[in-house]
């Protein structure tokens, strides 16, 4: 077998690099995934790793996880070089028992299911599948959907969503027609997703598709508002991911409403800044307003009343100045 380029963590025990701070301002959610994930893979005299591993751990495309090796090697707290040994060691993900300590699932704040590995032995796999309980036609549908045949270890993921997530096979067929668009291609980022929405108590078939539906929206507003903010393909970081994911789900705006409250942004602060413009999409949502000609009639009447002098518009709105001030500070 080939040798294969692995990760070696330089700090470990409690000691980081002095520069730390200063590249945890630049980590998403993904890359401290990765972060993680790479501690708790570290061979505890080597500290190598190798990067397919991670992939497994936590469901993440290998393009993903380099790109956020990347950030880890600037920030000097990971090298890499050649190790023919662990390489081996590592390509088997269905050894990795830390995994179960990453994937679990709530209802209302209890733990229902905690970690998913070590799901089934050989012979339970067959009897599930050969009583029809989980039929082999779903498995064979999900195989062509993903594009390769299963090893053991997707069975038992996809199984386990079933049997103890409690989703239909038409549901979960939805993922991964879903996961597949994104260009996903492990069954472990199939169940990442399926835990969230079992967190959020949606297993039946016809309520994943609207959210996944709801989902595959939001994803083509926030490559609008992408190109607002000039962000290009570079990846978001954690507040912008949290707003942008707030603004198209949770108040479920289009483009057109975000764009109204980008370009009042920049008006006002000369600067595209998510927070600001995050503080005007609340106020909106809090006063009823969900369509974009909503928002520009109340926006006329705003500017109506101001000119008649009986209230204030943005330039003298004391939520709005706060709002603008807090922004700055943050940029300090």
């Amino acid at each position: 077998m080939g040798k294969e380029t692995v990760i070696k963590i330089k700090y470990r025990h409690g000691n980081v690099p002095e520069n730390l701070g200063g590249m945890l301002d630049k980590a998403d959610d993904g890359d401290m995934r990765v972060l993680v994930a790479l501690m708790m893979l570290a061979d505890k005299e080597t500290g190598e790793v190798a990067p397919s591993a991670v992939c497994d751990l936590i469901g993440m495309d290998e393009g993903d996880v380099k790109a956020s090796l990347k950030l880890w090697r600037g920030a000097g707290i990971v090298e890499e070089h050649s190790s023919k040994k662990k390489a081996e060691k590592d390509e088997k993900p269905q050894e990795i028992k830390p995994a179960d300590k990453l994937k679990t699932a709530h209802r209302d704040g209890v733990v229902e299911l905690s970690g998913t590995a070590d799901r089934y032995s050989a012979r339970e796999l067959s009897e599930i599948l050969e009583s029809g309980d989980v039929s082999p036609a779903f498995v064979d549908e999900a195989q062509r959907i993903m594009g390769r045949m299963f090893r053991k270890y997707d069975i038992e993921i996809l199984v386990s969503i079933v049997e103890r997530l409690g989703f239909e096979e038409v549901a979960v067929l939805i993922i991964l027609n879903y996961i597949v668009g994104k260009g996903k291609k492990t069954v472990r980022y199939a169940e990442t997703l399926a835990i969230a929405l079992y967190d959020e108590g949606i297993t039946e078939t016809a309520a994943v598709a609207d959210r996944i539906s709801r989902m595959e929206r939001a994803g083509e507003v926030i490559s609008k508002i992408k190109g607002f903010y000039g962000i290009g393909d570079r990846a978001l970081t954690a507040s912008e991911k949290r707003f942008f994911t707030a603004w198209t789900e949770k108040y479920d705006y289009d483009a057109e409403v975000i764009k109204l409250a980008y370009d009042i942004t920049v008006d006002k602060t000369q600067k595209p800044l998510p927070k600001y413009t995050n503080t005007i999409i609340e106020r909106w949502y809090a006063e009823g307003l969900r369509t974009a000609d909503e928002v520009r009639k109340y926006l006329e009447r705003q500017e109506s009343d101001k000119n008649g002098g009986i209230a204030k518009s943005y330039d003298t709105d004391e939520f709005f100045e706060a709002a603008l001030q807090r922004s700055y500070e943050e940029l300090k």
